[in-house]
């Protein structure tokens, strides 16, 4: 290390760049003599190479040069950088995490490649340690890298620190003496077996591998029914030919985890499998069904505790395991000779990645399908836009079921239209009209039954009763709620509790609920079914496991947070879906679709008795395409409207967020491509985060690869020039209109 200052080291030259000196940063001719004066601090092996480094250390003779990529750098320095590979980091290799000096400071990096010459003549630095001699990093994982930093106009070293958990050296340690445990184990128990040249004893069978079995000799599959997942299933893994891509929208009757275990099971066992669901319940659902069919496999969660996922973590990288399980953190779990993976609800927003460079879930797969050739396949309930678009391009393969009985496929569905409303009379209008009553009265005599809300909370908001106007905190504008039969209206952000409310447009004291919360449905079921027991999921009454579900009984759920008994529920009931499909977001539609069809699928196929009745306008599209069984209508009408107001996915959108002066001078100075709508920069008008703006862009799919190399290097170029202010880029973001 020079006196005064820190070590150097320095990246791959870009001769003809603007601003530099013609062959300051260029290697020397492969050909040329020159030799660098022996002085002190330089090594025989680094003379002899020719190799210039700071002084104070040695270099080893056989690769001297680690081209090493650093975690957590500033954008405009997201590339590899060169060091000298010290006799203590002499075990370096590709893929392994070390540790270097960096701007003053231990970084922590992955070695790319090792080499004999460097590619600059500035001195190296060298090696600070080798942190452990695992490749936590192999080479098609690191191009997985690369690729989602690329697709999402973010950096290398961001997309590593989502992929790699902390090292935990403790849980390194106790997994490296298991392995030396297993392997003398298996040591043993080869030396014990019966000579494979000998046979197996007389009148004994041969052990059976995934994916072999005739089809007459196992029981009819739920995957069975759907024509082409075989083929998809055979193909995968393969090491040529084209690579095996689908979509299957589950019929209401086929549990998910049952399509997925079959799946799994069906591949031979030195193929890897890797299945992501949204929610961690969803995952100990999968992981009960696998444990019950005895295959082995490991789940990596991001809510376990730093050693326990290190450890996993690891098990995983050295082949221990060949099925793996997670959530959105385990996208990229380097499952060894990954021939598939499995992705359900991919619209569930869970699976969105909240920390840069954003990558959805959805995306990380697409790129592990390109780099590593394996099979990838989307389960759901219902479908998605995203999906279509990638179905109608080719780039997936929808497999749909073969024909059955719709009455053994999903339950008996009925919307409470104007016939029924009429029929019963004035309360057909109300909430909770006796058609509600009896389908709950009905099922509790069978199993328990299921009431979803969209919202939790008693009323989480209000309005004024004469003109509409939604109840607002007079300080902070948040939304005012009800949190009792009698109680007062509070502010749902500040706190305030506000006595003596009067509507800012007509000047009224009268206030009327918009959305009731699952606290007062609950209350007003107990009201009408004293005798049963009732139990309330979701919000601020938590989780309720399947276990707890009680047999005959009501079970009050928000979307996303209902158990799944393990008979299923007897019947459901879906309650003020006009305010849920009310909601302020574009595909507010499509979402409570999603949300009805997750709640649909828990419930029992009709030749069982299961019914489900949904509360609401029976005209509208959403709520028809609940009651049809697998129209086109509601999804056709959906890409039409999108595609004639260029909303994705006909049209690739960013947006850029930050202070109102960096986004504008952000758009100003970042070159984008023609073509490309600029919408904005408006103010949010966020109480919060005051002087914030945000900028929409959009430009044709076709081009969204110059879209993100022309953001990217917006960012890159801001960072190298320190501009001041905060900016956030995203694309693809979740709510962009």
């Amino acid at each position: 290390m020079r006196p005064g200052g820190g070590a150097q080291a320095l990246t791959t030259a870009r001769p003809g760049a603007p601003g530099e000196q013609d062959g300051l940063f260029e290697a020397p001719a492969p050909g040329a003599t020159t030799t660098p004066p022996p002085g002190p601090g330089r090594d025989t092996a680094s003379r002899a190479a020719g190799l210039r480094t700071t002084a104070g250390f040695e270099v080893v003779e056989e690769d001297p040069v680690a081209s090493v990529r650093l975690i957590g750098v500033l954008p405009h320095l997201d590339r590899p950088f060169e060091y000298a590979v010290t006799p203590a980091t002499a075990a370096a290799g590709p893929g392994m995490r070390v540790r270097v000096r960096f701007s003053g400071r231990d970084t922590e990096g992955i070695v790319l490649q090792r080499t004999a010459r460097p590619t600059t003549d500035r001195p190296l630095a060298p090696l600070t340690r080798l942190v452990s001699d695992d490749v936590v990093v192999p080479a098609a994982m690191m191009r997985v890298c690369e690729e989602v930093a690329t697709r999402c106009a973010g950096t290398v070293g961001d997309v590593l620190r989502l992929a790699l958990p902390p090292r935990h050296a403790r849980a390194e340690k106790n997994d490296r003496a298991a392995e030396e445990s297993e392997a003398g184990a298996a040591e043993e128990a080869e030396a014990a077996q019966v000579p494979a040249e000998a046979g197996p004893p007389e009148g004994a069978q041969a052990p059976k591998t995934g994916g072999t079995e005739p089809d007459g000799a196992r029981p009819s599959r739920p995957g069975d029914r759907y024509r082409g997942l075989s083929a998809l299933l055979t193909r995968a893994g393969a090491p040529t030919g084209p690579v095996p891509r689908a979509t299957i929208t589950l019929d209401p009757a086929d549990a998910w985890t049952e399509v997925a275990a079959d799946a799994v099971a069906a591949l031979d066992q030195d193929r890897g499998a890797l299945v992501i669901a949204p929610d961690q319940r969803d995952v100990e659902r999968l992981s009960h069904e696998l444990t019950a069919r005895g295959v082995a496999h490991e789940i990596l969660a991001g809510t376990e505790g730093p050693e326990k996922r290190y450890r996993t973590f690891r098990r995983i990288l050295r082949g221990a395991t060949r099925v793996v399980l997670g959530n959105r953190s385990a996208a990229f779990a380097p499952v060894r000779n990954l021939a598939l993976a499995i992705c359900w609800d991919s619209a569930d927003d869970l699976l969105e990645e909240p920390r840069a460079p954003y990558p959805h879930t959805r995306t990380v797969l697409q790129c592990r399908s390109h780099q590593e050739r394996c099979a990838l396949l989307f389960l759901a309930a219902s479908d998605a836009v995203p999906l279509r678009a990638l179905t109608d391009s080719g780039y997936l393969t929808r497999l749909d079921p073969e024909p059955a009985p719709l009455t053994q496929l999903r339950p008996r569905i009925v919307a409470m239209d104007e016939y029924l409303r009429d029929r019963e009379g004035p309360s057909g209008r109300s909430r909770l009209p006796r058609e509600a009553l009896r389908v709950i009265r009905t099922g509790i005599q069978h199993g328990p039954v299921l009431v979803q809300v969209p919202r939790s909370g008693y009323v989480p908001a209000v309005a004024c009763t004469f003109c509409g106007t939604r109840c607002r905190c007079p300080r902070c504008a948040g939304p005012l709620l009800l949190s009792g039969r009698t109680g007062p209206l509070q502010c749902s952000v500040c706190g305030r509790r506000e006595d003596g409310y009067r509507c800012p447009e007509c000047h009224r004291a009268e206030v009327r609920a918009m959305v009731i919360g699952s606290t007062r449905t609950a209350e007003e079921l107990r009201r009408a079914f004293p005798d049963v027991p009732l139990r309330i999921a979701g919000g601020a009454h938590g989780p309720l496991e399947d276990q707890d579900v009680p047999e005959r009984g009501i079970v009050v759920a928000t979307p996303g947070a209902e158990p799944a008994p393990r008979g299923r529920y007897a019947a459901a009931l879906l309650l003020d879906a006009d305010a849920m499909l009310a909601r302020a977001a574009y595909d507010a539609d499509v979402e409570s679709v999603r949300r009805w069809s997750n709640a649909i699928a828990l419930v029992r196929s009709a030749v069982d008795g299961g019914e489900v009745l949904v509360v609401g306008t029976s005209t509208l599209p959403a709520i028809r395409h609940l009651v049809a069984h697998r129209s086109e209508v509601f999804w056709d009408r959906v890409l039409a409207d999108r595609r004639e107001l260029d909303l994705p996915p006909f049209t690739r959108t960013a947006e850029v967020v930050g202070a109102r002066e960096a986004c504008h001078a952000f758009l100003e100075a970042v070159e984008l491509p023609d073509g490309t709508d600029v919408f904005g920069p408006v103010d949010l008008g966020d109480p919060d985060a005051p002087g914030r703006a945000r900028a929409v862009l959009r430009l044709e799919p076709q081009r969204s690869r110059e879209l993100a190399d022309a953001l990217r290097a917006g960012v890159a170029s801001r960072s190298a020039r320190k501009a001041p202010g905060s900016v956030r880029v995203r694309l693809d973001p979740p709510s962009v209109f």
